[in-house]
């Protein structure tokens, strides 16, 4: 199972995501997933693009775990991104409920 937390502030702005752990195996072995593949590719696109612009406050990378979260001075500036990602991860969610859980977190700062 792949378990999401899209990070917001009190404003109600996305100011990071989270992924952990992997997609059932009866959906596709390792390197032919195509949720794996998906929720992979809209994350980590988002995750390095953000990293080149030097716009995060923190992050964490290891097998199966992904966690960042947006400098506060930048959030205004990548809401379009981030919530393209939410969007993307959501409608994953919708057609492989039993494969992705997606929760909302509220954070300060």
């Amino acid at each position: 199972m792949i378990y999401s937390k899209i990070f917001k502030d009190l404003g109600g702005k996305i100011a990071g995501i989270q992924l952990e752990g992997h997609s059932p195996k009866d959906l596709g072995s390792k390197g032919e997933n195509l949720l794996c593949a998906g929720v992979s590719t809209l994350v980590q696109s988002a995750h390095s693009y953000l990293a080149s612009q030097d716009s995060l406050e923190s992050e964490e990378k290891r097998d199966g775990y992904l966690r960042f979260l947006v400098k506060p001075i930048h959030r205004d500036g990548y809401q379009s991104l981030l919530s393209m990602v939410e969007f993307g991860l959501k409608s994953l969610e919708h057609s492989h409920s039993q494969a992705i859980s997606i929760q909302d977190e509220i954070i300060k700062g």
